[in-house]
């Protein structure tokens, strides 16, 4: 089968971990799938996109994609190709993004797939917009059924949300015109009916289980909690603070020395964080790794720790939890959308959110051992789920039933909408 995937997120050199489980899952496709064809339209995604929030964070990135010219091809694997057509992107206030360029550049690399391959059976976009929207137009014009993921958490994002609560035309229209809807997790599913955008396939991100090893051990002396995410409040760091300095309180004083908690991450409330953990007297047990680790930095710190934790506010899915089972480890996570339709009993402890006094019990009972967790149990479970077979399986069924389909059965959307 031939795919063309159309991602709305992609890793770049500014934020190398922004949309990676949507290159991930191209190189399973393509990995799993050897007799089969994966391109990608790349446009310049996040890194071609000037707006004032990203030249405050970025000022260099921002600058660079000004002088982001030329087509160019990169072969990622022997049967997966990017085709780079890069374009500005902007707010949707500002020339409606710049939409009709980023249109352009896709079209351009569905000629070249064409031009390649001979067919394509199906586009797969990931987020409404601009990929989905860029995939309803291609769909039409060159009689191609096409797929969207959505990753959206929370489902629209604010910076899209109206406030009567519609969606904007360019959200609603990709997803209700596809041919096959899929959410990374059942509460983004139900989020996506809600807006009457059903039937939804839930499909979760890949995780590559080759990176993880659950058999590797960390320091035997200590009891290691890890957590790793973008350091912003919406991702509950502060009530992990709070539990913690609960647990130094409630702890006995030997178990107090074995504790420590691992923080790794940046972002901008990372400096309030820090000035939190002091005023509440954990400096000594914690240790901040200020930065965005590597994927085998990662894969080692999850191997070394001996649970991972992270209180968000809202997930609609959780790849650090996936990786924590793929490394054997139990979760302490919160009921926030995505995380308990990802662990149960057997891999991790759920707790309500923002209660830091459930969060720090949960914490004691892992530092107790009042249960013993199976890492190969853990790992089993990750791999029935969310390993790449299971994961391109998954895949092939929704791509299978859509190619069946004459594409396009919907009237074609009308310019610039």
């Amino acid at each position: 089968m031939n795919v063309l995937v159309l991602p709305s997120w992609w890793p770049h050199r500014c934020y190398p971990h922004e949309g990676l489980y949507v290159r991930d899952q191209a190189e399973a496709l393509a990995a799993l799938r050897p007799e089969g064809r994966v391109g990608v339209a790349l446009w310049g995604q996040g890194r071609n996109l000037l707006t004032a929030a990203h030249v405050r964070r970025s000022p260099r990135c921002a600058l660079a994609a000004l002088f982001d010219r030329g087509q160019r091809e990169e072969r990622l694997a022997p049967n997966l190709v990017a085709w780079r057509v890069p374009v500005l992107q902007f707010s949707q206030r500002v020339r409606r993004g710049n939409r009709d360029a980023v249109l352009g550049a896709a079209r351009a690399a569905a000629r070249r797939a064409l031009a390649r391959w001979g067919r394509l059976d199906v586009l797969h976009a990931h987020v409404a917009f601009p990929g989905g929207w860029a995939a309803m137009h291609l769909a039409r014009e060159f009689g191609v059924p096409y797929v969207v993921t959505e990753h959206m958490g929370p489902f629209p994002l604010p910076v899209y949300a109206r406030p009567d609560g519609a969606l904007p035309d360019w959200i609603r229209e990709p997803l209700a015109r596809a041919d096959a809807r899929i959410a990374v997790s059942p509460a983004l599913a139900a989020d996506l009916d809600r807006h009457g955008l059903g039937p939804v396939d839930v499909v979760p991100n890949v995780v590559d289980e080759r990176r993880f090893d659950p058999h590797r051990t960390g320091d035997p002396e200590r009891f290691t909690f890890f957590t790793m995410c973008h350091m912003v409040r919406s991702k509950g760091v502060g009530d992990l603070l709070a539990a913690a300095a609960l647990l130094m309180a409630r702890l006995d004083p030997s178990r107090r020395e074995r504790v420590r908690f691992r923080l790794a991450g940046t972002g901008p409330d990372l400096p309030a964080f820090r000035a939190e953990g002091s005023r509440l007297g954990l400096d000594r047990w914690l240790r901040w790794d200020e930065r965005y680790l590597s994927r085998e930095e990662a894969a080692r710190a999850f191997e070394a720790c001996d649970a991972f934790v992270l209180p968000s506010r809202h997930e609609s899915f959780g790849i650090v939890f996936v990786e924590a089972m793929a490394a054997g480890r139990p979760s302490v996570a919160t009921r926030c959308g995505g995380p308990e339709t990802i662990l149960d009993d057997t891999t991790g402890v759920l707790v309500p959110v923002g209660d830091p006094e459930a969060l720090a019990g949960a914490l004691e009972r892992m530092v107790i051992g009042t249960r013993r967790w199976d890492r190969d149990a853990i790992r089993a479970a990750f791999e029935r789920r969310f390993s790449r077979a299971a994961v391109v399986d998954a895949l092939e069924g929704v791509y299978a039933r859509v190619a069946r389909r004459p594409a396009g059965g919907l009237p074609a959307p009308g310019p610039g909408r």
